[in-house]
């Protein structure tokens, strides 16, 4: 274990005990407890959903380079590399293993194919900032800054487009079709978010706790906790108090969040036992 790793895990235990020393332990198990499982159900659907957006995303932003994955190997590989982001440091080492994969069954560089990954990973970023900046906009304590949050989203459209041609490709249908999809996969995931509250019935507020679970997620991608860990229960705990909710119930939602999140990543160590069909081994690539 590396010192990088070592600083991450202690940074993940001091998020954790920050976040159980502010709330109620009690409290917070007995708003679990009360749990609706018909809106759990609901919200793992639509968690799924926002994965398999993401996969198909992924997909199409490959064929920049000429890389054309079966539905089911995509999803696979995909999935693997959720799993790999679960498992190891860092929280991104999944897309490290995808690009790994990827070199490998085609005989690609890493430099290009790490734009692409990154480019990925960055515009899920930016939709997760666009949509923050609707909800901003739509919260009583912060329509006073409106000309702010307004001039944030007309800024992310340029920002993305230079990210894109920076990173990816020049291609514009490529690009808004890239960017609808990453609109897709945060909205699916907020709607995932709608059902926990309704699962922990706090649901009134949903504007507030929507606005901190896609702050939530912008903190759970950097790498700076082992798998995000504590990182989204902190965010949603320091939220609650800035928009005044509920505390034990906004690190719930976290949690379950967390939970739901953790469940469907582990679907993918079935694919690290296994053979990904579809891909191409290296003696049956052509030669350049």
């Amino acid at each position: 274990m590396n010192w990088k790793t070592l600083v991450k895990l202690a940074l993940s235990v001091l998020i954790v005990w920050l976040v159980v020393r502010a709330i109620d332990p009690g409290q917070l198990g007995e708003v679990l407890r009360r749990a609706h499982p018909g809106w759990l159900g609901w919200a793992l659907a639509w968690f799924v959903a926002s994965k398999w957006i993401a996969a198909f995303r992924f997909n199409a932003l490959l064929g920049v380079r000429e890389i054309h994955l079966p539905a089911k190997t995509n999803l696979q590989l995909y999935w693997l590399g959720m799993y790999y982001n679960l498992l190891l440091p860092g929280g991104v080492s999944g897309d490290g293993y995808k690009i790994k994969i990827l070199m490998d069954a085609f005989g690609q560089p890493f430099r290009p194919l790490f734009s692409l990954t990154l480019y990925d990973r960055l515009s899920g970023m930016l939709a997760l900032g666009q949509l923050a900046l609707v909800l901003a906009w739509l919260l009583p304590p912060l329509q006073p800054w409106w000309p702010l949050w307004l001039a944030g989203l007309v800024l992310s459209v340029p920002v993305s487009w230079w990210l894109y041609v920076w990173l990816a490709s020049t291609d514009r249908n490529l690009f808004w079709r890239l960017s609808v999809q990453s609109l897709l996969v945060q909205g699916a995931q907020l709607v995932c978010a709608w059902g926990l509250l309704l699962a922990l019935g706090e649901a009134a507020q949903w504007i507030g706790y929507s606005l901190i679970f896609l702050v939530s997620s912008v903190a759970a991608m950097l790498p700076l906790t082992i798998g995000g860990t504590g990182a989204r229960e902190l965010t949603f705990l320091w939220g609650a108090k800035v928009l005044n909710l509920d505390a034990e119930k906004a690190v719930a939602a976290a949690f379950l969040f967390y939970l739901l999140s953790t469940l469907v990543s582990l679907g993918g160590a079935w694919f690290s036992f296994t053979k990904i069909k579809g891909l191409p081994d290296k003696e049956e690539r052509q030669p350049d």
